[in-house]
């Protein structure tokens, strides 16, 4: 019997099937337990400030219970970046045996635009977070010289065709600002002329930035003009001449 048993081994090792036969059958086994264990128990939020972690749990889809392998988290963090239009950037990370880490940054509203109807909040990426009332846009910078069209909550500013470019630098402008924390000291922001933005700084000075080249090296350059006036000195500060500022004293 025990010989039987050895050569129905042999023939079955010996068989070409075998080693495919078993490897299909190993992939088999690994999937049933990946889908029976490795379950979601607990998921975290990270970074948050706006939302509360229910709401960006929601947004996402993710359950408890989930399978940890499964997890579309392309099409979670997707959901929640459209449905939550504060968040900027966000990530879903798995860590076993049973845990979901959401990691989001939210965006702050740097200034305003308007629409045929109203005026919205937007962030540095030009992004629509809300609509918003006279009252409510009392801080942020008034940007002139572009429409938004149809505008929607965490859609990007749509515009008139051929001003996308003014986007694309305003975008750059408002950047600047927020990392070097100016909100508060520039205001009228008008793009109108796409190579040759304008705002005031400090209620005291005319800004003219000139084309869209190396905007961190100006914003650097005019600060840096700024620091060197005379506290009641007004006038123009102009960068759209050449690489340096040109100020012309009211």
């Amino acid at each position: 019997m025990d010989k039987k048993l050895r050569n129905r081994r042999r023939q079955l090792q010996a068989s070409p099937w075998f080693g495919p036969m078993s490897f299909v059958l190993i992939c088999i086994s690994v999937v049933v337990a990946m889908s029976i264990f490795f379950r979601v128990s607990r998921i975290e939020v990270e970074g948050n400030e706006d939302y509360t972690d229910e709401q960006i749990i929601e947004a996402t889809g993710i359950d408890t219970g989930d399978n940890l392998f499964f997890l579309n988290r392309i099409g979670a963090v997707s959901s929640m970046l459209a449905r939550l239009p504060y968040i900027q950037e966000a990530s879903i990370s798995r860590v076993l045996p049973d845990r979901v880490i959401i990691t989001v940054k939210e965006s702050s509203a740097v200034a305003t635009v308007s629409s045929e109807t109203s005026a919205w909040m937007i962030d540095h990426n030009c992004k629509l977070m809300t609509a918003v009332t006279e009252s409510e846009a009392l801080g942020l910078i008034h940007v002139t010289g572009i429409t938004a069209i149809l505008p929607s909550v965490g859609d990007v500013i749509a515009v008139e065709e051929g001003e996308e470019d003014k986007i694309e630098y305003l975008s750059e402008i408002l950047y600047e600002i927020e990392v070097r924390g100016l909100q508060s000291r520039i205001t009228d922001l008008d793009i109108s002329d796409v190579a040759n933005p304008t705002f005031v700084f400090d209620e005291r000075y005319d800004v003219k930035l000139g084309e869209k080249t190396d905007t961190i090296h100006k914003f650097g350059l005019l600060l840096s003009a700024v620091e060197q006036l005379q506290s009641g000195d007004t006038g123009t500060l102009d960068l759209s001449i050449d690489e340096r500022v040109h100020f012309l004293q009211y």
